[in-house]
């Protein structure tokens, strides 16, 4: 993945202005000046970060499903680092997109099927993982999956997982694998927990498992949270 802070930082300084000064006044300015760059907005990155925190004393994996680029995979990692603790953190996307099933179970519900057709479809495990080397990460295990088939045995007592997949039938389906593998103390949080967008499968399925479960709801923002 490109960095332009990396890039521009191995530059000599009259070379960082001269390119620079070209792509202040041309489209390469998006890939030469900083911008923010990642899918939750700085409150929800605080909250994460706090759910980190927060269940620092647990001993079980961290589960990030649903990863894209990796760009929160890093940002959680260094505040690992920060803890210094011992956890193993798993990382599990399709790096592909949607998958057909998933985006036919949302035209059923009556969505359009160019909502889906092309999102996240610009990534892939191999350049996630060099995201992960040159961001100095190593704890982080990429597993290339589609939960809905993904077999969840291998993780008991669950720390944190977070659960960014997006649609319905994946979040359901995770819902489904992981609350039953969750430690004591443990929390999940769901992205996309709102009723008024292309994603609001998040939160129907968020809904449903709490009244299956008697839980209580909470969400902050747009991050659905259950807590065992």
């Amino acid at each position: 993945m490109f960095s332009s802070n990396r890039f521009m930082r191995g530059l000599r300084p009259k070379a960082a202005r001269a390119i620079k000064g070209i792509a202040n006044h041309t489209p390469l300015g998006k890939m030469v000046f900083y911008h923010y760059d990642y899918m939750f907005r700085p409150m929800d990155l605080a909250f994460l970060v706090q759910c980190v925190t927060d269940t620092a004393h647990l001993p079980g994996s961290i589960l990030e499903l649903g990863c894209a680029g990796g760009h929160t995979t890093v940002f959680l990692n260094k505040h690992l680092d920060d803890l210094e603790g011992e956890r193993s953190y798993y990382a599990i996307d399709t790096f592909s997109g949607f998958t057909p099933e998933d985006v036919q179970f949302e035209i059923g519900r009556g969505r359009k099927v160019e909502d889906y057709d092309e999102t996240f479809r610009a990534y892939r495990r191999d350049w996630y993982e060099r995201t992960m080397t040159l961001n100095g990460v190593t704890r982080v295990t990429a597993i290339e999956a589609d939960v809905n088939t993904f077999d969840f045995s291998r993780f008991n007592d669950i720390s944190l997982c977070l659960i960014d997949v997006d649609l319905y039938r994946p979040v359901m389906k995770a819902l489904e694998e992981v609350i039953p593998r969750m430690a004591k103390g443990g929390i999940i949080v769901i992205d996309d927990c709102i009723n008024l967008n292309k994603y609001d499968g998040a939160y129907q399925a968020y809904i449903e498992s709490t009244e299956r479960l008697g839980a209580p709801r909470e969400i902050h923002r747009k991050l659905g949270i259950l807590r065992f």
